[in-house]
C-alpha cells in the first residue's frame, strides 16, 4: 500500500521523544496489523502553492492513499520570511524520525511567541480581506486531486490552544469543510478528535500535539479510512 502524506512537522512527530510515535506512526501501524505492507511517500512544511506544484509534479494514481493535513494558510497567501523553514521531506519508507526533543531557553520562546503574534495578526487580516484571502489556491489544489478523490483523505487544521490562532484555524477548517463537501472529497475533522487543552498539546507548545494527541489521531484516522477506504465521505462534525 503506497501512501503520499503532505502535512506539517506533526507528521514525523514534532517534540516527541525517539519512543514516541507520530499519529503517521499509529496509523501505519494499525495499517500494518490489519494485513497491509505499508510505504509513505511524505513531504513537510509546504504552503498551499507548493501543495500544488507538488501534487503536478507525482504520479497521483501510484498512490493507494492520499493524505493531506491542511494547516491554517488555507486562508492566507503565503509570507516568505515568516513560519518554519519550507524545505520539504521525503520520501521516506515507511515514516519520518521524529524531531529531537528538549527544552528551550527562556529567550527563544520569547522570540517564538513574538514570531506566533506577528503570524497570527496576518492570519486575521487574510481572513477578512479579500485581496490577499486565498480560497482560490484551495480550489486550485483541489481541483488538481478531483480525478483521485476517491483515494484521498482532507484533514482539517490541528486545534491550537492560543485561542487568537485557534480562532484563525477554525475559520480554515469552515473553509475546507465547505470547499472539500462542494467538490465531493472526503474530509477528516481533527478538532472533533482532539481538543485545544492542555492534556493535547505539548508543555509549554500551543501549537504541537503530544504523545497522547498523536495516537488519538493517528488511530481515530485508521477507524476514518477503514470506514469508507474508497468513497466519498465527510466525517461526523461539530457544525
Amino acid at each position: 500500500m503506497n501512501i503520499l502524506l503532505l502535512g506539517d512537522g506533526h507528521i514525523y512527530g514534532y517534540g516527541l521523544s525517539a519512543r514516541q510515535l507520530s499519529y503517521t506512526g499509529h496509523f501505519v501501524r494499525q495499517l500494518s496489523r490489519a494485513g497491509r505492507a505499508v510505504t509513505v511517500e511524505a513531504y513537510a512544511h509546504l504552503t498551499l502553492p507548493e501543495s500544488t506544484a507538488m501534487l503536478a509534479r507525482l504520479p497521483l494514481s501510484h498512490y493507494d492513499l492520499i493524505v493531506l493535513q491542511f494547516g491554517p494558510d488555507i486562508l492566507q497567501r503565503s509570507v516568505r520570511g515568516i513560519g518554519p523553514d519550507r524545505s520539504a521531506v521525503g520520501p521516506v519508507l515507511p515514516v519520518l524520525p521524529p524531531a529531537p526533543a528538549g527544552s528551550r531557553p527562556a529567550r527563544r520562546k520569547l522570540l517564538q511567541h513574538v514570531g506566533t503574534v506577528g503570524k497570527t495578526l496576518l492570519n486575521i487580516a487574510a481572513s477578512v480581506a479579500p485581496a490577499v484571502s486565498c480560497p482560490g489556491e484551495l480550489s486550485r489544489l483541489l481541483t488538481l486531486l478531483r480525478p483521485y478523490r476517491h483515494a484521498a483523505v482532507l484533514m482539517t487544521p490541528f486545534p491550537c490552544r492560543a485561542s487568537v490562532e485557534q480562532w484563525t484555524r477554525e475559520q480554515g477548517r469552515s473553509v475546507l469543510l465547505e470547499e472539500g463537501a462542494e467538490q465531493t472529497f472526503s474530509i477528516f475533522d481533527t478538532g472533533a478528535v482532539v481538543q485545544p487543552r492542555d492534556e493535547y498539546f505539548l508543555t509549554g507548545d500551543d501549537e504541537h500535539l503530544n504523545a497522547v494527541g498523536h495516537e488519538l489521531i493517528g488511530r481515530a484516522l485508521f477507524d476514518f479510512y477503514q470506514s469508507a477506504p474508497t468513497i466519498v465521505t465527510v466525517q461526523n462534525n461539530r457544525n
